[in-house]
């Protein structure tokens, strides 16, 4: 059992840097040269709100007990985000549409 769970967070860990690389890619790729420091300082801004954020959350519900809750806060989160990501893509800009093919049909 302990092995299928070293296996499980191996797939984890590599799922999360896959996604990072994806997300670097597209901003690497996807935002005008002129906006790029922008982008970036703002990305790193809202991340380190989101990591005190979770520190804040962690150090409040510290108990093993409110694990449920916990794990309900971060789906939630993660589908915020995909919804937010949704309707950033619903609206391409030029360079966008240049970049990637967006399909009319999604």
């Amino acid at each position: 059992m302990v092995k299928h769970l070293g296996i499980l967070r191996v797939l984890s860990r590599l799922g999360h840097m896959s996604y990072d690389v994806v997300g670097q890619q597209i901003l690497q790729t996807g935002i005008p040269a002129s906006k790029a420091n922008l982008i970036g300082t703002t990305e790193v801004s809202v991340a380190s709100l989101a990591e005190s954020i979770m520190l804040g959350v962690a150090i409040i519900v510290n108990d093993a007990s409110h694990f449920g809750f916990l794990a309900t806060l971060s789906l939630v989160s993660v589908v915020g985000a995909a919804c937010l990501y949704c309707r950033w893509l619903e609206n391409p800009t030029d360079t966008q549409r240049t970049l990637f093919s967006f399909s009319p049909h999604l």
